[in-house]
């Protein structure tokens, strides 16, 4: 089972640039990085302003059902991205494209059996995946917008 990852402060990198949004890193499974059509280290995704504050959004890499399906979320100047699939049973977090279920900017919950993951580390607080998390993405945050990160 996977543990939760440290936020920023407690084990977490946080990357920023002045007068840009600063981003918390959760601690990365490498494993993603194996599946098909995997972004490589360095490719750019979006520029913040993309992901409305508050909001998630879903990149794809890839076509048809082996698509890498990216989410990233955004709060306030914190960006996070995860590999957008439930532990629970391994679907999509979202039904229809770019439509999640989202509170407070805190949480992000899965369309499909609502389990309700937070923002900040991807651990599942309740449903019936409670104590999983999400697969973490590093993602890389400057002037030129969002990456995922070279490590």
């Amino acid at each position: 089972m996977r543990t939760a990852a440290a936020p920023a402060g407690v084990g977490g990198r946080r990357a920023a640039q002045p007068d840009t949004p600063m981003m918390l890193q959760p601690t990365e499974d490498p494993a993603w990085r194996e599946r098909d059509f995997a972004p490589e280290p360095g490719t750019r995704v979006c520029s913040v302003e993309d992901v409305p504050d508050g909001m998630a959004k879903e990149f794809l890499f890839g076509e048809g059902r082996q698509a890498f399906r990216l989410l990233i979320l955004r709060s306030g100047s914190r960006v996070f991205g995860y590999v957008n699939r439930c532990p629970h049973f391994s679907v999509p977090l979202n039904v229809e494209p770019d439509r999640f279920t989202l509170f407070a900017h805190e949480h992000i919950y899965c369309s499909t059996h609502c389990a309700m993951f937070r923002f900040e580390d991807g651990y599942c607080e309740d449903g019936p995946c409670a104590g999983a998390s999400l697969e973490a993405v590093a993602l890389e945050v400057n002037a030129e917008g969002v990456r995922i990160a070279l490590r």
